[in-house]
């Protein structure tokens, strides 16, 4: 579990594992494999699938405006999702940073500590990596810009 009552981090095996899922509460899932999960488990949870490789060269971070949206709709709702990849340690922690970057700790190295302190294995590739440091910058630009625009609207309101 990375965090409480809501975002757990896994493998393949965990996705399927219908009894564990069951256990855990767990009604949603955002598979980030290469082959989707089977048609009786979309049938069953609510499922974003996202076809992506393991590759450094590969874009994950074009997911990541859709994936943490879908995540933060099921913290609104006290719901319970599952972010997995095949073996649980590069695609699907790369989502889980990027979700935890822009609602949680901002930084790539504080997100990553945090993140490698619930689940070990977790090492998104080099590449993957990259991303989330462009990410982090996109994310800071952002909020400074939202910082001083309403900085500006406190000025304007005196």
């Amino acid at each position: 579990m990375i965090i409480d009552d809501f975002l757990y981090h896994g493998d393949y095996e965990h996705a399927r594992n219908t009894k564990l899922l069951t256990n855990c509460g767990i009604r949603h899932i955002i598979s980030i494999c290469d082959f989707p999960l089977g048609k009786d488990m979309f049938d069953t949870y609510n499922i974003l699938w996202i076809n992506a490789k393991d590759s450094p060269d590969y874009n994950i971070r074009k997911y990541f405006d859709q994936t943490n949206d879908f995540l933060h709709a099921c913290k609104n709702k006290n719901e319970r999702v599952l972010v997995h990849c095949q073996m649980g340690i590069s695609r699907s922690s790369s989502i889980v940073l990027g979700y935890l970057m822009k609602y949680h700790y901002h930084t790539v190295h504080k997100a990553y500590a945090y993140l490698v302190a619930r689940r070990h294995i977790a090492l998104p590739n080099d590449g993957f990596f990259i991303q989330l440091i462009r990410y982090e910058n996109d994310l800071q630009k952002t909020k400074s810009s939202e910082t001083k625009q309403n900085s500006t609207k406190s000025k304007a309101n005196k």
